[in-house]
């Protein structure tokens, strides 16, 4: 038997089709890609949505009730015994939290306006519906890469291709320590409350980075792994919780640490380093310090591979190879393993109260629950 695909969605304007697949053949833009039965009806553009419906799960008791595309389904699992039974019946979807953790989820002082249960949100891309007391959509968006339910991604829907499917909200990178995107970054609207129906423009998304070095008590410099839309005059927080502090820019340089991975000897024009986050082709750059400080410009750099399973090579096969920095002239002097490869990193006015370690975070303007948000756009 052979699969059925449903092919595009029902907003663009032609409808949906569904088309026989008789051969499946390999992936990518220049792939065999899918071999069908019939001749398509229709034109779809380069980014449409297809899928193959399944033969899906089978179940006892069937359901009472209609149930829309889309709903969630979850497996029920062991749950969780209470020591007394509950004195009230509660719905699907009803919050169950403990005030004691304060570990987990939004620890913020402002009292949320309500707590939501159900399926946790994805990091990814998802939809938001805000709906009045008498279930009429207010307000919508789609987050993220992916427009997930084009009927609520406001905006100008008439564009096609890779990235221009609708308009969406950018999602908050959650990118882990030491990324460019540092963690707990928030979006918000742009000025605050900004609502133009379209989520292309009225949302922006704090400004965030990490610290690929560490910096110590009294630093007025700090190294980053990205310097985009940073500026002099900003107020910024380094590091989180009970490290955290805030501090005013003085000046923004450029990003990037690391450390020389192998010596390097006086006249190499390579440079092996334990990574190349953050460092651009034509960057001025700082190695080592003290009397062997020197400064040279980026040619170019190359993370490098490592063994993969089975065996040296990784996954393209050959022989592991250390990330390295190709600079514009030779080393006038030799630098030993661990000597500081950086950029100009961002400058601050006054010296830092605190020492902070490899991975913390440099965030502008902090989310504000319950009150105005405070992001700039350059």
């Amino acid at each position: 038997m052979y699969d059925k695909i449903r092919l595009d969605i029902d907003s663009v304007g032609h409808g949906i089709e569904t088309a026989t697949v008789t051969a499946v053949g390999t992936a990518g833009p220049n792939g065999t890609g899918l071999t069908i039965a019939e001749p398509l009806r229709f034109d779809h553009a380069s980014n449409m949505p297809f899928s193959d419906r399944g033969t899906g799960i089978s179940f006892s008791p069937a359901t009472t009730v209609v149930h829309a595309s889309n709903e969630p389904i979850q497996a029920m699992g062991t749950g969780i015994t209470l020591a007394r039974a509950l004195t009230n019946d509660h719905a699907i979807d009803a919050v169950v939290r403990d005030a004691r953790v304060t570990t987990a989820g939004y620890q913020g002082p402002a009292a949320p306006n309500q707590w939501f249960g159900g399926p946790a949100f994805s990091q990814n891309a998802g939809t938001l519906v805000l709906r009045d007391a008498a279930g009429l959509v207010v307000d919508s968006l789609n987050y993220g890469g992916a427009i997930v339910d084009p009927w609520a991604a406001e905006g100008y829907q008439g564009i096609s291709g890779a990235n221009a499917s609708g308009c969406r909200a950018p999602v908050p990178n959650m990118g882990g320590r030491g990324g460019t995107g540092g963690v707990n970054r928030s979006a918000g609207r742009f000025p605050d409350g900004a609502d133009t129906d379209s989520n292309c423009t009225d949302f922006l998304t704090q400004t965030a980075t990490s610290m690929p070095a560490a910096s110590a008590a009294g630093a007025t410099n700090i190294k980053v792994a990205g310097v985009a839309d940073f500026a002099p005059g900003q107020t910024v927080i380094v590091d989180t919780g009970a490290d955290a502090e805030t501090a005013v820019i003085a000046a923004v340089g450029t990003p990037g640490a690391t450390t020389v991975g192998a010596e390097s000897a006086s006249g190499a024009t390579v440079i092996t380093v334990a990574g190349v986050l953050g460092f651009g082709n034509g960057q001025t750059i700082t190695i080592d310090a003290g009397a062997n400080a020197e400064t040279a410009v980026v040619v170019s750099s190359a993370a490098g591979r490592g063994a993969g399973p089975g065996g040296p090579g990784g996954r393209g096969g050959g022989t592991p190879t250390p990330a390295t920095i190709t600079i514009a002239a030779p080393l006038k002097f030799a630098h030993p393993i661990g000597a500081q490869v950086s950029g100009t990193g961002i400058t601050l006015a006054s010296p830092l109260s605190r020492a902070h370690a490899v991975g913390a975070t440099v965030a502008t303007n902090a989310p504000t629950p319950g009150a105005p948000n405070k992001y700039v756009r350059r």
